[in-house]
């Protein structure tokens, strides 16, 4: 289309009296969203060259990556093991470019206030260091997408939580976080006692590898986890205010209760459409607090000898909220007589019966 002193001519061969033609595509091009910044990272690099973060020079360590880089900028990392601690910065964020290829293995701390999405990346640490230090005390936000958090010797924790500021929280979606030898005390997750926030977990499973009845997760502070499907192997153990919502998780040990629940906090933990399965003869669930249960399903034969629904009869739906701390067909005699049952109703398909202390009592019905 000629231009004719500024002005265009329309379909018609008339002057169209419009903005210059070039001075048009700027102003358009001005009204884009400008593209993020990718910041470049890849460790099987040997040359020698000035590094800028582009494709043809990346960063070598994700922590000069890091350390140069602004809020909004995304590093995205090369498939390779990277041995180095990293300390992670509000607003930048961590992708690996392909699935279970970047390998992180050091302390990943997050500390200042702020935002952190990380995708595709495996972290893994041993000895008395943990795998991730979530500290501080802003509200800190951090999302992690496929990715495994893994602890391999020693007594450290795969996730170690001490910020205390009660609007953080730590997202977690596919992945899993492994703790491989937890006989020194080691945990896949830890909260202190006077951490708070909320961690949200989809479709990751948190586990012990060397001993399932160790303590897999550990609730200290005023904590809250959520879990909606996968499993937790290992015990569940909490205390001060924490509290939870497990929803279709399966949670294993072989001769401990699954889930000590030692929380006084007001509001009642939740237990929704969960599979709990032990197989040693000892009961399920253990502690004091309020405690909720809906619709769990008792898997294999029952929750343990003392336990055990129906004598066994297989898995069996049932439907307890709200009960104090347990409920089940008949317990054994010996449960009641060593104090373990207190407060625990129980129906046998003719009668209700409460414990009380040391004594079983049949509630009348009229």
């Amino acid at each position: 289309m000629p231009v004719i002193d500024n002005r265009l001519l329309d379909c018609n061969g008339e002057p169209e009296y419009t903005e210059n033609f070039n001075r048009t595509l700027a102003l358009v091009d001005d009204s884009l969203a400008p593209a993020p910044n990718i910041v470049y990272v890849d460790g099987g690099r040997t040359d020698s060259y000035t590094e800028d973060g582009s494709t043809s020079y990346p960063y070598k360590t994700i922590s000069d990556a890091i350390s140069d880089a602004n809020a909004g900028d995304t590093i995205s990392i090369f498939p390779g093991t990277y041995t180095e601690d990293l300390t992670l910065k509000a607003g930048v964020n961590l992708n690996g470019q392909s699935k279970f290829s970047v390998y992180v293995v050091g302390t990943v701390t997050f500390g200042t206030a702020g935002t952190v999405c990380c995708e595709r990346i495996i972290f893994k640490t041993s000895g008395e260091d943990n795998t991730l230090n979530f500290a501080g005390t802003g509200i800190q936000n951090l999302q992690c997408r496929i990715c495994n958090f893994e602890h391999t010797t020693g007594d450290g924790h795969c996730i170690y939580w001490t910020n205390t500021n009660a609007s953080s929280r730590i997202s977690l979606i596919e992945g899993n976080i492994t703790q491989y030898v937890s006989s020194g005390g080691g945990t896949a997750f830890t909260s202190d006692g006077t951490a708070a926030g909320g961690a949200i977990l989809q479709l990751v499973t948190a586990q012990i590898l060397d001993d399932i009845d160790n303590v897999c997760i550990n609730l200290g502070g005023a904590v809250s986890w959520t879990q909606t499907q996968d499993i937790v192997n290992g015990q569940f153990v909490t205390a001060n205010t924490s509290r939870f919502v497990l929803t279709i998780v399966s949670m294993n040990t072989s001769t401990v209760p699954v889930l000590v629940h030692n929380s006084t906090n007001a509001t009642p933990s939740i237990m929704s459409s969960v599979l709990a399965t032990t197989a040693s003869a000892t009961y399920a669930f253990d502690g004091v607090g309020g405690f909720a249960f809906v619709a769990i399903l008792y898997g294999g034969t029952g929750v343990g000898g003392n336990s055990t629904l129906n004598g066994g009869l297989g898995a069996i739906p049932l439907t307890m909220a709200p009960i104090r701390i347990r409920s089940s067909a008949l317990l054994p005699a010996g449960s009641v007589a060593a104090g373990q049952l207190g407060g625990t109703f129980e129906y046998d398909g003719t009668s209700l019966y409460f414990t009380a202390g040391t004594t079983r009592h049949t509630v009348s019905w009229t």
